[in-house]
């Protein structure tokens, strides 16, 4: 099968011959021109930094009966992965930098040992007399802190002193840097990671592992629509079909970017409640705040957390971090040191190397060894790959490869006959001109979720995967995912008697729904806690873009975005330079006793910076407007905003 083909199977076996062979070639030739069109070897625009509106959009890839989800509470479009509007974005990333070759390290290593690679000494212009000296330095995240107000403070490390060996050494330690010198010049330099078993983690846990109990683990993609899954990762996606995995097909974001997406996939609660959960200011850490990862630690569980970014880090990134290690297994620490010491081929905001290494790569690996250490334990682990599919909408062709291999690996180790595997993303591509279209603008509100349960699971809980399966065509939310998280931490609840006794319960405290149980056809955007301006299920009717109404709207939209810069005087006053679109919303009718209100999407263009903003605005059939959600930006700033270190308003600074 091509690698970008369909995955339907049919049966032939009952065909005459002569039909079979017309199959055959049919097949043959569909696959081939399919992998010709989008393996098509092109040249790929900076597709976001310098991006024009499309005015004449093709609404042809939305077809007027089809629909991806339709419930009496939400509709959303069926939209096809290589649709009219956005088969022309997708194209093999060959303007990409490659890591310099594996072949190209001096040294080799497992699981255990790391060594010299003799055979590559050349390369370094080392002759077999020259003396090679490597200085193995453990490093670690100290305990103790010199500074708690220290805005770096989840950066801190420790450097054990050198051991130096010629040959082979073995692994001692979590976190190793390998330097090897020609006399005293480096020649090479490189960073380890280890999964040794932590016998201490869970000392002051008195609860016994549960061998009944699953391994659940939390895997991301960052930002990546469920279209583009498809689009960019077919090989993954095969294998994940292939073992029965549910895809979501409804899933809403509920927040701009990755952060308020994860806060409520984490902790069951919105970004705005963090400030009185456990957040008071800017400068907090995040020790106080309600992990899932928490509740599993509690019930025995060994735990791990890890991104492939430090920059960009969830809770690093113009955040506070951590004072406490948060997890048992915490990568922080690792990639932070390695990122700055051996980071290269920066590409646009992440280092994608490790020197000759793939940090994505480098996660995937550590999941693995971590699956193999802690095989006689209880684990969960939430993982997040942010450094090649952040920015470009094509870049996720290239872990694809990598992605399916883990997967089939976990598989062939037997793990994921006692493991609940979520595969997620947080939002679609948020800039570029595939967010132009119409489908665009749809794919970013819609990432993909795919959850994979072993086939005990699916025959010991029966009527949870049935709701779980009914489920992947309702809307769905990160609320959902954590309430499914808390769910199988208590596995008695999803027995068959306990799902038949709960689906006719509601948790008023509670945002999310458990995907083991039903979710109602009648759920809308608002009982779901998606806001209008994210929200899938709306439709509206496009307004004129020169008329005085449309003009005195997007003018309101530049007002309330000044609003947000007041108080900021190193930000200039934004003014509007152009109305790329306007649509008027078409939401519930008010109750008899409620004035009506009208909801607008407004597409801006900004000077000074040439910001392209999308906002929703909500009259409340008085005087008083208001921004509904957050106001998007889809195409980078790039140095615009170094003035200014708030995460969000960074979207809309331009310094002077």
């Amino acid at each position: 099968m091509g690698r970008f083909s369909g995955g339907s199977v049919y049966k032939t076996a009952s065909m005459p011959i002569r039909l079979r062979c017309l199959f055959l070639l049919a097949t043959i030739f569909v696959g081939t021109f399919l992998f010709v069109t989008i393996r098509n070897i092109s040249d790929i625009k900076s597709e976001f930094i310098a991006t024009s509106w499309n005015h004449d959009k093709d609404y042809g890839s939305i077809a007027e009966n089809d629909y991806t989800i339709k419930t009496k509470g939400c509709v959303i479009p069926s939209l096809k992965p290589f649709g009219d509007e956005v088969k022309q974005f997708a194209k093999y990333p060959t303007k990409f930098k490659p890591c310099p070759g594996p072949e190209l390290s001096l040294l080799g290593n497992n699981r255990t040992h790391i060594w010299v690679r003799n055979d590559i000494k050349e390369y370094y212009n080392i002759r077999n007399d020259t003396p090679l000296n490597c200085c193995y330095t453990a490093f670690f995240r100290p305990l103790s802190v010199d500074d708690i107000t220290a805005s770096n403070i989840d950066n801190r490390v420790e450097y054990s002193e050198c051991k130096y060996f010629s040959d082979m050494i073995k692994a001692t330690d979590e976190f190793v840097r390998i330097s090897c010198y020609v006399y005293y010049t480096i020649v090479y330099q490189q960073y380890f990671l280890f999964t040794f078993k932590k016998e201490d983690a869970n000392e002051s846990n008195e609860v016994s592992p549960n061998k009944a109990a699953y391994n659940v683990i939390v895997m991301g993609i960052d930002a990546v629509s469920r279209l583009n899954f498809h689009r960019t990762m077919p090989e993954t996606l095969s294998v994940l079909n292939k073992k029965g995995a549910i895809e979501l097909l409804g899933y809403n974001k509920v927040g701009d970017n990755t952060f308020p997406n994860l806060i409520p996939m984490l902790m069951g609660i919105s970004e705005n409640e963090l400030k009185t959960t456990c957040i008071p200011n800017k400068k907090s850490t995040f020790d106080n705040c309600p992990f899932i990862w928490e509740w599993y630690k509690q019930a025995g569980y060994y735990t791990a957390f890890g991104e492939d970014s430090s920059s960009l880090g969830t809770f690093n990134y113009e955040k506070g971090g951590f004072i406490k290690t948060p997890t048992d297994y915490y990568l922080h620490t690792f990639i932070n040191e390695a990122e700055n010491n051996v980071g290269v081929n920066k590409d646009v905001n992440s280092f994608l190397c490790m020197n000759e290494k793939y940090f994505y790569t480098v996660l995937l690996d550590y999941i693995e060894n971590l699956t193999l250490t802690l095989t006689e334990n209880n684990f969960f682990g939430f993982f997040w790959e942010v450094t090649i599919s952040h920015d470009f909408v094509n870049y996720p062709m290239l872990i694809d490869k990598d992605y399916a291999d883990f997967f089939q690996k976990l598989d062939a180790s037997n793990y994921l006959d006692d493991t609940i595997l979520f595969l997620v993303s947080d939002h679609g591509i948020r800039w570029g001109e595939i967010r132009t279209t119409n489908q665009g603008r749809l794919e970013e509100r819609l990432p993909f979720v795919y959850i994979l349960t072993p086939p005990s699971f699916r025959k010991k809980y029966k009527n949870a995967f049935d709701n779980l399966n009914a489920n992947s065509r309702r809307l769905t939310t990160p609320y959902d995912i954590h309430a499914t998280l808390i769910d199988l931490l208590h596995l008695e609840g999803i027995e068959d008697r306990m799902i038949d006794l709960r689906s006719n319960q509601s948790n008023p405290k509670s945002k999310g729904i458990s995907l083991f149980l039903p979710i109602s056809v009648n759920r809308t955007c608002a009982s779901a806690y998606i806001d209008d301006h994210w929200c899938s299920c709306h439709k509206g009717h496009h307004m004129p873009t020169n008329s005085k109404q449309s003009l005195e709207i997007a003018e309101i939209l530049v007002k309330e975005l000044n609003k947000l810069l007041k108080g900021y005087s190193q930000c200039a006053l934004l003014k509007l330079a152009k109305l790329l679109e306007i649509t008027a919303l078409e939401i519930s009718s008010p109750e008899s006793d409620e004035i009506e209100w009208r909801e607008y999407m407004v597409v801006i263009k900004t000077t000074p910076g040439d910001g392209l903003f999308e906002g929703t605005l909500r009259h409340d059939g008085y005087n008083y407007w208001s921004v509904v959600g957050t106001v998007s930006r889809f195409n980078l700033y790039g140095n615009q905003s170094h003035c200014i270190h708030d995460y969000l308003l960074k979207l809309y600074c331009y310094c002077e």
